[in-house]
């Protein structure tokens, strides 16, 4: 049969309200509105969304408000979504996943919600076979993936995609499964979860995690400044061509490193900075995110410094992110140099006993750092609903 199109995204996490900014939760629609647009610009025959298609189990009204439209648009596209769920889109109790409300309008199909599931698509020109299951993790999480996997064989005479929200080894210090423990046959597979563009082969078939299509993270932000989503023309049984396709809307985030050494050379860094801010916002239309990370600063003029960075750069950024290791000069500079080298992670984990908690210690002492007490606490909220499925 004829090569298929299809568009493949995933984590766009409609709803999710990045530092407390009513504009980054509207960024994240904007970006999501140009998807679409893309997918029917390109006369894809179906889009592909391999996870945590919201960012909550609760989203926000303003979150289906401004998806359906845009859904609607694909649907009278005849362009069919097929969506599996990601952990952010699973709720922890008893209670409807949100993604089950847009299947019942139409807008798209929810595939491997409950258990493994292959589906045959009827498309415009021909069929498409998808399979895939949703978020698995935690203990037992590869055993049950594994066995997954031994149902979703390859057993079409279509095109086929799998889609899958884990991680591969290899991609992610924490994964579940290996590349070559995917199932073979596959013209192409649709990973999710990992917030970063990557491309791996089986065979003829191309793996590819496409990223979120904002930074939601500081490390994000620095790892891959521009975000993608990917065309991939597919086959029986093998990948024709994927290509990586830049989106144009994502907000700008700028993250600098800079260790101080005089407050002449402080003085010419920040400079620069604003310089390029400056150009940043000319080009984009949109105030960016700024992220400064400081090394070396003495104690004393911490202050003067955040001063200093708040006085030039506020009025031209969105929202300006400051992290400063000081040093005191009173001390030997040995014990200086031990204490800027402190692995935070590995204390708070060791402290803890478990990897999940002292990720969440400190993404909240991240979160509690907000310039705005009332960010904070939403966004503190959101992080204890997020790590264990509870209202706050």
């Amino acid at each position: 049969m004829d090569s298929l199109v299809v568009l493949h995204t995933s984590d766009t996490h409609l709803g999710y309200r990045q530092y407390g900014l009513s504009e980054r939760e509207m960024d994240i629609y904007e970006v999501f509105g140009e998807i679409i647009e893309a997918a029917i610009r390109e006369h894809v025959d179906a889009v592909i969304h391999s996870g945590d298609f919201f960012d909550s189990v609760n989203p926000p009204p303003q979150a289906y408000y401004h998806a359906i439209p845009y859904l609607r648009q694909l649907r009278e596209k005849e362009i069919p979504l097929i969506v599996i769920p990601g952990d952010h889109d699973i709720p922890k109790r008893r209670v409807l996943p949100p993604l089950m409300v847009l299947e019942r309008l139409g807008l798209l199909q929810v595939i491997g919600l409950r258990e493994p599931e292959k589906r045959d698509i009827r498309l415009r020109r021909g069929g498409l076979r998808v399979a895939g299951f949703r978020n698995t993790k935690g203990p037992g999480a590869r055993q049950q993936l594994l066995k997954a996997l031994t149902r979703l064989s390859q057993d079409s005479e279509y095109p086929s995609i799998l889609v899958l929200h884990q991680s591969l080894r290899g991609v992610s210090p924490e994964y579940e499964l290996e590349l070559g423990e995917l199932p073979k046959g596959y013209s192409y597979y649709a990973m999710g979860h990992i917030h970063l563009y990557k491309k791996y082969m089986v065979g003829e078939s191309a793996v590819v995690y496409p990223g979120s299509p904002e930074a939601l993270r500081r490390d994000e932000a620095e790892a891959q400044p521009t975000r993608y989503i990917v065309l991939a023309e597919i086959a029986p049984g093998k990948t024709l061509s994927s290509s990586k396709v830049k989106l144009t809307s994502p907000r700008p985030q700028l993250v600098y490193r800079h260790t101080y050494s005089s407050d002449k050379e402080f003085k010419s860094f920040i400079a620069r900075v604003r310089e390029e801010v400056v150009r940043a916002e000319a080009r984009t239309k949109k105030k960016p995110i700024l992220h400064i990370i400081l090394d070396n600063v003495p104690r004393m003029k911490k202050t003067s410094i955040y001063d200093a960075i708040d006085r030039l750069l506020r009025t031209h950024v969105l929202a300006l992110r400051i992290q400063a290791v000081t040093r005191d000069t009173s001390l030997p500079r040995t014990v200086q140099e031990s204490t800027a080298n402190i692995n935070h992670y590995e204390i708070l984990k060791e402290l803890l006993g478990d990897e999940g908690l002292a990720k969440l210690a400190l993404e909240l002492i991240d979160t509690l750092s907000l310039d705005s007490k009332q960010a904070a606490i939403i966004q503190a909220e959101k992080l204890l609903a997020k790590y264990f499925g509870i209202e706050v």
